[in-house]
């Protein structure tokens, strides 16, 4: 097995900041009550831009640049973060911090598939992965120990982690040397969790005006309705699983953070498996197993909810930790319908899916914040019917008659 290039380390240290501590950091961060979301949802809508950065690096051949600027950028505003402000100065913040290292993510496929020969793209990628779980997990627990005391710590060490990236990216990421357009890439599910879908194992493509209106004459409408539907439920429960579990249940950070760790890297052990079954059962039934397991794991954590006990914390949280292990289910079979539902336009279909996922996140994180001032019952039963909703979609009769199989 090829060793990994060294500028990998710099996609390790944002998988830490962007899908490891940041998710987690920015709600305890923020004062208690209906805004707790607002920052994870500023967070999460700058990565809409990321698209259009990428496009620019491919254009001028920038793609070191980028990466450097989007790790320096991230840094300074997580010390801005770190400072004490009001809401709107750390939306501002927080934004900034999103706008920073969904950009430099951008361009980390570019750095194996423009450099490196077509017989090793899998491997790297692979590689690459790898390492942004790795860093997401050790984030999440990093998040845990430094927990609601220590949130301006938290910050502060993401700042200085990233600071401590650039150099690597400028004596190891590559100059590329060829030129190879992205919407001929292969889409590949992004690992690691709900926060993987907006996180640095997103690749990013084109989004079309043709793509957008062939929406309305196709079985992708469906499901993108069905995915919009089901991410904005279940990533705002994932983004404030830490606030209720210190804030409502007086529980440690460390445990929230923890079982999200486990889950997460329970999941990793499934994505062959799920790829099997995808293609022997087709991409539909696994989306819609994936999200029915998550409506009945929701259940009985809305069950749950309504013994305010310390007994219930950790089956609260065993539950959690049991919707990112099947999480694997929703983004294997997610990419494969991007792409199997509008095979013409694969590129502009998996970038209208990323566009979802970031208008999930930014939408669910700002939803979550406000449903919680009604108390973590009112979330858990707004999340359970948002899953029920995508499951009704997803057996819609027009799917049945226009949705093609992988094959």
């Amino acid at each position: 097995m090829r060793a990994a290039p060294r500028w990998i380390a710099c996609y390790a240290i944002l998988g830490l900041v962007q899908s490891g501590m940041v998710p987690i950091i920015l709600p305890l961060a923020a004062a208690p009550g209906p805004t707790s979301g607002f920052t994870y949802a500023a967070f999460a809508a700058s990565g809409v831009a990321a698209p259009f950065v990428g496009a620019w690096s491919d254009r001028h051949r920038r793609h070191r640049a980028t990466l450097v600027a989007g790790l320096i950028l991230a840094a300074l505003a997580s010390f801005a973060h770190a400072l004490p402000g009001d809401v709107s100065q750390h939306m501002l913040s927080a934004a900034a911090i999103g706008l920073g290292v969904s950009s430099a993510s951008t361009v980390a496929t570019m750095f194996i598939v423009e450099v490196e020969p077509q017989t090793q793209w899998d491997g790297l990628i692979g590689i690459l992965q790898a390492f942004m779980s790795g860093g997401q997990l050790l984030g999440l627990l990093l998040a845990g120990v430094l927990g609601l005391r220590h949130t301006a710590d938290a910050l502060v060490l993401c700042g200085v982690l990233l600071l401590l990236a650039v150099p690597v990216a400028l004596r190891y990421a590559p100059d590329p040397v060829v030129v190879v357009s992205r919407p001929e890439l292969r889409p590949r599910p992004p690992r690691s969790g709900d926060a993987a879908a907006i996180g640095a194992q997103r690749q990013f493509h084109r989004i079309t005006r043709e793509a957008i209106a062939g929406l309305a004459h196709s079985g992708l409408a469906w499901f993108l309705g069905s995915w919009l539907l089901s991410y904005t439920a279940t990533n705002g429960l994932s983004v404030m699983i830490a606030v209720v579990m210190v804030r409502s249940y007086g529980s440690d950070a460390t445990l929230p953070t923890t079982a999200y760790a486990i889950g997460v890297g329970l999941s990793l052990l499934l994505y062959s498996r799920v790829a099997s079954w995808d293609t022997r059962l087709g991409a539909w039934k696994v989306m819609r197993a994936g999200l029915a397991i998550r409506a009945v794991l929701v259940a009985l954590m809305l069950a749950l909810s309504f013994d305010r006990g310390s007994v219930v914390v950790l089956p609260l949280l065993a539950c959690f930790a049991a919707t990112q292990v099947v999480w694997p289910l929703l983004s294997v079979s997610s990419t494969a319908l991007a792409v199997t539902l509008s095979p013409a336009r694969r590129a502009e279909s998996v970038g209208l899916l990323n566009a979802s996922s970031s208008l999930g996140a930014t939408v669910g994180g700002i939803a979550a914040g406000l449903l919680l001032s009604g108390g973590f019952a009112l979330l858990c039963a707004t999340v359970l019917g948002a899953l029920l909703i995508a499951l009704v979609l997803a057996y819609h009769p027009h799917v049945r008659l226009r949705a093609p199989q992988p094959a």
